[in-house]
């Protein structure tokens, strides 16, 4: 008996210890205790249903198509908030008609290194392989952005995984309109578009 008894102690210990560390917990790591089945659904794998259905394209005022020489916005399917998705690869036309906006921050994936030999103009260097990613990840939310905001995160494009792992990061942070340049710098040169080298955007 004593021994169930101790078991007890220990294990209702356990319970209190990790409730106080889920209440100490940033926002993308708390859990819910306790919700609905529907709540409870994974993020990742409400994306998989997501992704087969088309996404709903916006209503113009009148119920009119808009014009064919509208360029993509914000309320596009393809550049729209994706809640059930970490990421979203665009391309270059929609990653320079997003710079020219001049509100969307650019964030680079690649190690400080090569951020400093050139990086997109304004972007912030957000290095995934680097220790105080993380760090950066939380300082970024706590800076209030919106979480239904655009934001573009780069590497070098093709093979490089770097901008999707920290499109990750974001999405698990709490942002939902992540998007991914998907050639990346090198795309950005061959463009000629604004480049700036050193430590600061």
């Amino acid at each position: 008996m004593r021994l169930i008894g101790r078991g007890i102690v220990l294990l209702g210990a356990a319970v209190v210890c990790a409730a106080v560390s889920n209440a100490l917990a940033g926002p993308e790591r708390k859990l819910r205790w306790f919700s609905s089945a529907e709540a409870t659904e994974d993020r990742f794998s409400s994306a998989e249903a997501a992704a087969s259905k088309p996404a709903p394209v916006p209503a113009t005022p009148g119920g009119a198509d808009p014009p064919a020489s509208t360029a993509p916005a914000m309320g596009a399917p393809e550049l729209a908030p994706h809640p059930d998705k970490p990421w979203v690869e665009i391309s270059g036309d929609q990653v320079s008609a997003l710079f020219a906006r001049g509100n969307v921050p650019f964030l680079d994936a690649r190690r400080t290194a090569a951020y400093r030999e050139g990086h997109i103009q304004g972007a912030r260097p957000f290095p995934v392989w680097e220790a105080d990613v993380d760090d950066r990840v939380k300082a970024f939310y706590a800076e209030g952005h919106d979480p239904n905001g655009a934001i573009v995160v780069y590497c070098t494009g093709g093979d490089c995984e770097d901008s999707h792992m920290l499109g990750q990061k974001l999405f698990f942070a709490g942002f939902n309109a992540v998007f991914v340049y998907r050639d990346g710098f090198p795309d950005w040169q061959k463009r000629a578009l604004p480049v700036t080298k050193g430590d600061k955007p």
